[in-house]
């Protein structure tokens, strides 16, 4: 579940709650022993909520982490590529329902989205598979993506999978101790933005990955 939003949010509930902080801590280190756990730290920032109130929570959030304008330079390329009439699609571990909040609190409603599936349950641990590494690569297949696609743009290492199934792969904001190892899989690779280590750091956003492949031919 880890991106910018869902993180930002799961980390925003513990900090107004001691008990739910305190819940995640205990739960933290099983992870260490099953990342099947991931999901058991989730609840503890979600437990007794119903469905309504997690909406609600979500849009708030979402309005929020819109404001902060995300990262600028993915949502510059983002529209370029949109007036070039490419298909374009956002690609996140984010857990679906607030990926497509935040997605319409910017303007972008009508850009695709391939997210992490999730369903809340109240009193138990939430149902979700997070995308990511070759997950997120599957689940574009299976979203009709074609590989491999034109571009690419991620800042995590683990979309490298992702990255390589592209034409053109791109690095936005990168971590300056990642580059060696994004280099030596990659090569030359283009970075978009400042170099996070390099100085203050940046904020980060949702729109940090963002994939899209040929237009399919007009007429048809």
């Amino acid at each position: 579940m880890a991106g910018d939003a869902f993180g930002a949010f799961l980390l925003g509930r513990w900090r107004r709650s001691p008990l739910r902080l305190a819940a995640a801590l205990a739960a933290a280190p099983l992870l260490l022993l099953d990342r099947r756990a991931e999901l058991l730290v989730v609840a503890t920032a979600t437990a007794g909520t119903t469905d309504a109130a997690l909406r609600r929570r979500w849009r708030e959030h979402a309005a929020r982490h819109a404001r902060a304008g995300g990262v600028p330079e993915a949502l510059e390329r983002l529209a370029a590529h949109r007036r070039a009439g490419d298909r374009v699609l956002v690609a996140t571990a984010c857990a679906d329902p607030l990926a497509r909040l935040v997605l319409d609190a910017l303007g972008l409603a009508d850009v695709e989205l391939v997210a992490t599936p999730y369903e809340h349950r109240r009193w138990r641990t939430p149902r979700a598979s997070a995308i990511r590494g070759e997950a997120k690569v599957r689940a574009l297949r299976r979203a009709g993506v074609v590989l491999p696609v034109d571009d690419a743009y991620s800042d995590s290492l683990r979309d490298l999978p992702l990255l390589r199934a592209a034409r053109t792969p791109h690095l936005v904001r990168p971590r300056r101790r990642d580059l060696p190892r994004w280099r030596r899989a990659l090569g030359g690779v283009e970075v978009l933005g400042p170099v996070r280590g390099a100085g203050p750091a940046p904020r980060t956003g949702l729109l940090r990955r963002v994939v899209r492949r040929p237009a399919p031919p007009r007429g048809r």
